[in-house]
């Protein structure tokens, strides 16, 4: 997969392209979770649920061309600072806080969810730009989550898994599109989409700031 394209991008000098591995490392276990996720048996969330024919179909090649994507393929509220703002008051003892959950969805592993929130943490701190694009994080979330210490983030992997869901769960035509794209072997068609998904990462984390 070749490095995502920003031609035009005023700020395309602040892209940080060695966050391409581990988004990588992080979406394929994401992606490996959703194909499970469609087993006999098991509670599928929507993603996985909606998409089980395809998922099942998506073979090895396909699912690595998926996961090398130039963003984050879950959603873990980075674009919602009410879910942040509290987090540097948080402590162990909050734990019969009630957790947001949906029906028929696991919760995402907790070992993978520490690795999103150190990887955001690093993120708010070092590049913003990049965590804007990658995982479609805010100004406010940014200013929030580099605040945070690493108590907090572990506290919000075990306190509030819930949160962490696939991205884009409640538009499984787009995860049909970006799937058909990957079952290619012409890339212009998924690296078409991976375009355009940066494009609603951006606009969904300016839209937030202005709703905010």
């Amino acid at each position: 997969m070749s490095e995502p394209q920003f031609a035009g991008h005023p700020l395309v000098g602040g892209w940080d392209s060695s966050m391409l591995e581990p988004l990588a490392e992080i979406n394929e276990e994401v992606v490996e979770l959703l194909t499970g996720a469609c087993a006999p048996g098991h509670a599928g969330g929507a993603v996985a649920g909606a998409l089980r024919w395809r998922w099942e179909a998506l073979g090895a090649p396909a699912r690595a061309r998926l996961a090398h994507c130039p963003y984050l393929l879950l959603d873990a509220g980075f674009a919602r600072p009410e879910l942040w703002a509290a987090l540097p008051r948080a402590s162990v003892n909050d734990a019969q806080l009630p957790r947001e959950s949906a029906k028929g969805q696991r919760p995402m592993p907790t070992p993978l969810i520490r690795r999103v929130l150190l990887l955001a943490w690093h993120l708010a701190r070092a590049n913003r730009l990049t965590a804007r694009l990658a995982l479609g994080m805010n100004a406010e979330c940014a200013q929030l989550l580099a605040g945070c210490r690493l108590a907090d983030l572990e506290w919000f992997a075990e306190q509030r898994p819930a949160f962490v869901r696939p991205r884009w769960e409640d538009r499984p035509e787009l995860w049909h599109a970006l799937m058909g794209a990957a079952a290619s072997e012409k890339t212009r068609d998924l690296e078409r989409l991976q375009r355009w998904g940066l494009q609603k990462l951006a606009a969904e984390a300016l839209n937030a700031a202005v709703r905010g």
